[in-house]
């Protein structure tokens, strides 16, 4: 008897023959250097692109050049350009939040999909550059959201064909000549192919818009409704076909759990291995282990699919922290334990960090010693003018607002739990302490290190 294939569709479209479709106009200008045996060549443009500010398109090979300058051509009209106005104020007001959510909640839950997470695995980007690789995605969100992202002179559609044509030269490799001795199985569709892509894009919409009404503060339809705008443009821009691109954010969800359904059900082996990664990042943020797990553990709850922390933690995790992966009968007796979990074993871990960033934060103030002392010298002056120069640093803040969950308002004291309703706020204060520690951070052979533009410095209290 034939044995049947379930079918995953969505409006029409076969996900799984998406899954053979790639890129074919950026495939194309990248085959076209590798062919002209330009490989090096295009792996100096590649570090380029990735390491400078602009895009040197005069050094670009013919056909990269056609390509490129074509892509530039995009034109939005008034009303695109009022929703990424929109956008950006929304990214002021809640970029700490969505930081915290890319990486506790949208990024494990997406290594779920076996297929696409065989394109990190095989490329060691998240396996042995796992800060590296964490840090680039951070990054391309802050350049696509900076103010007036959209303009010839700024980073964000230039930082999304980067992006693009990486992508393709890491398709181009896989197919080509494999990674590490490993061939690519071609049951696993094509590398980043079109399905990839629009779930991806999607999750930097739709897993926000989830996490923010997690944490209680969901955005409004119009709120959503102009960040969706704005990343599905940020899509075309990135190589999606036209009809995977959702006029609403309703049927977005519709596609994205479509995909979910399709993909998530394989057997999972890289997508372990890149959640572990995952949590070993958290360190560069000096966050313990078992206080990462605790917040994915919250914000991993689904109910698509309940099991995703057990599935991409447990293996990893289990035997170490063996109470953070109890079974339970029912999902009430679940939600009772992981409450009781919550407000007492948090605490101390979130009092052990609250400890660690108190006594790193003066390394967490991006300031020059010498214009620090200069600084200094200039308060002082300005003070014997009756002037109050001094500013909170978003360290410093969160420090004081941290302090004030975990200690009594009159005595001063530790708190011995931490009260259920300050949880989401003391999840906002971890974002808050991430970016902190972004804004500090520099990667070898970047001069500029982390970027975070000038006003959107100012409006976080970055600079202090």
């Amino acid at each position: 008897m034939e044995k049947t294939v379930p079918q995953f569709l969505w409006n029409g479209i076969d996900l799984e023959a998406l899954r053979l479709v790639m890129d074919q106009p950026c495939d194309d200008a990248v085959a076209s250097v590798f062919e002209s045996k330009s490989m090096r060549h295009l792996a100096t443009i590649l570090k380029e692109m990735a390491a400078n500010d602009d895009f040197v398109s005069d050094e670009l090979p013919p056909a990269m050049h056609d390509f490129v300058t074509q892509e530039l051509q995009i034109v939005f009209s008034d009303e695109d350009i009022r929703m990424f106005k929109q956008t950006h104020t929304i990214w002021q007001e809640h970029g700490m939040k969505f930081v915290f959510i890319l990486f506790f909640r949208a990024l494990p839950y997406t290594y779920m999909a076996e297929k696409p997470a065989n394109v990190l695995r095989m490329t060691k980007l998240l396996e042995t550059q796992t800060e590296r690789r964490v840090i680039e995605t951070a990054q391309f969100v802050f350049d696509v959201m900076e103010k007036n992202w959209w303009k010839p002179d700024k980073r964000g559609i230039l930082t999304a064909l980067k992006v693009r044509i990486m992508h393709s030269a890491m398709r181009h490799i896989i197919l080509d000549s494999g990674m590490q001795g490993e061939t690519w199985i071609d049951d696993w569709g094509k590398p980043i192919s079109q399905e990839d892509l629009i779930a991806t894009n999607q999750v930097f919409s739709l897993e926000f818009f989830k996490g923010m009404a997690m944490m209680g503060q969901p955005l409004t339809a119009e709120e959503q409704k102009a960040w969706f705008h704005t990343w599905k443009t940020i899509a075309k821009i990135m190589g999606v076909q036209e009809n995977l691109i959702c006029d609403t954010v309703e049927e977005a969800w519709d596609l994205q759990h479509a995909i979910y359904a399709h993909l998530f059900n394989d057997k999972t082996h890289s997508g372990i291995a890149l959640a572990k990664a995952l949590v070993e990042t958290m360190h560069q943020f000096h966050m313990p282990e078992k206080l990462a797990l605790f917040l994915m553990k919250t914000m991993l709850a689904d109910d698509q699919f309940p099991d995703c922390f057990e599935r991409m933690l447990g293996p990893s995790y289990a035997e170490a922290h063996p109470e953070l992966f109890v079974k339970h009968d029912s999902l009430a007796a679940e939600e009772k334990h992981k409450k009781e979990v919550l407000q007492k074993q948090l605490h101390a871990h979130a009092m052990d960090y609250y400890q660690t960033i108190k006594e790193k934060k003066s390394s967490l103030k991006k300031t020059d010693a010498q214009i620090g002392f200069l600084l200094f010298i200039l308060n002082w002056l300005l003070s014997l003018f009756g002037v109050d120069n001094n500013k909170l640093h978003r360290i410093d803040i969160e420090l004081e607002l941290l302090h004030n969950i975990l200690h009594d308002a009159e005595t001063g004291e530790p708190l011995e739990e931490i009260e259920e309703e300050s949880i989401v706020e003391l999840i906002t204060i971890f974002g808050g302490i991430i970016v902190s520690i972004l804004s500090v951070h520099f990667r070898e052979g970047k001069e500029s290190g982390f970027r975070i533009p000038k006003d959107l410095q100012e409006n976080w209290a970055l600079k202090g």
